[in-house]
């Protein structure tokens, strides 16, 4: 059963839990009235939400669209705003997009400035943090270039990651953690993501037996069609994600992989870095890739 007191242990700095996320909210209570005006007109739907303990929230379908499109109720955010980012959490573990039928959490965040309208500068620091420590959580647990979970492969992680671009303004605060490679997962991530600049589709040696998907590092997984990067955080990646520092990491992480089942193809990618093809076709994506992430619904690299 879901607890709305205070918690009785603090929780760990990094661990996503409820008591965390419930903290940042001040442990809300849930609100005694509802009177924000539900989008779809489903207003006994979101009366019913508001009275959910926590844990049993499943379906945000109707907030997701509030989130984008009316007045919100603050105490009645302040109750469900967890729940949303615990869903997103929780999508993100399992390969699943963060939607709930035609509505979705981030394209809600972004569309009603929710960031800027309802959470101080404290709040808003801790939520980043939240989708940072998310990210890492979820990229920590991974053993494999080709996992499939839910459909989705692994490297699902990249199209929220590029979400997070969109609705948050310092994507430096997530990229630096990932870049860290602190574990095995993260070092599967950034070979995952670095390969996706080394090779066109059908070589990428990481992902022979998925007949070398392709691999979009401009695609994101919400629901913003028309809006791309920030300008800061396109402005962050270019400035960060260089030739000299793909050539630096890619042995780092193919390293940190040694005894690992996948260090063979690690090892491959890292060959591959030094053969010319490769190497000019890094430096000219590097040079493209922040581009196409500022560009909403762009159509791919040119090279």
């Amino acid at each position: 059963m879901t607890k709305h007191s205070s918690p009785q242990t603090k929780p760990t700095e990094k661990a996503i839990t409820w008591e965390r996320v419930l903290a940042i909210f001040g442990n809300p209570l849930p609100p005694k009235t509802v009177w924000e005006e539900q989008f779809d007109y489903s207003d006994e739907r979101l009366r019913r939400l508001a009275s959910t303990p926590h844990e049993e929230i499943t379906d945000l379908w109707c907030y997701y669209h509030d989130l984008a499109h009316v007045e919100l109720q603050p105490d009645l955010f302040d109750y469900l705003f967890p729940a949303c980012l615990m869903d997103w959490h929780n999508t993100l573990m399992n390969y699943l997009p963060c939607n709930a039928g035609d509505s979705e959490f981030q394209n809600g965040v972004h569309l009603g400035q929710v960031f800027e309208k309802m959470l101080s500068l404290a709040r808003r620091e801790k939520v980043m943090e939240f989708f940072r420590d998310s990210l890492t959580e979820r990229l920590d647990q991974e053993n494999s270039f080709t996992e499939v979970r839910n459909r989705f492969p692994s490297v699902s992680w990249i199209a929220r990651f590029n979400s997070l671009g969109i609705i948050l303004p310092r994507i430096d605060l997530i990229w630096n953690e990932l870049w860290s490679l602190e574990t095995p997962g993260r070092a599967i991530a950034v070979l995952q993501y670095c390969s996706g600049l080394m090779y066109f589709d059908g070589d990428n040696p990481l992902f022979r037996e998925w007949n070398g998907m392709s691999l979009p590092l401009w695609k994101n997984d919400s629901f913003i069609f028309h809006d791309g990067w920030h300008d800061t955080n396109a402005g962050f990646l270019a400035a960060t994600l260089t030739p000299e520092f793909v050539n630096s990491t890619v042995p780092k992480a193919v390293a940190l992989l040694k005894g690992h089942p996948e260090f063979e193809k690690a090892e491959k990618m890292e060959s591959d870095l030094g053969r010319a093809e490769c190497k000019d076709l890094m430096a000219e994506r590097v040079a493209e890739l922040p581009t196409l992430l500022r560009t909403p619904e762009c159509d791919g690299w040119t090279v």
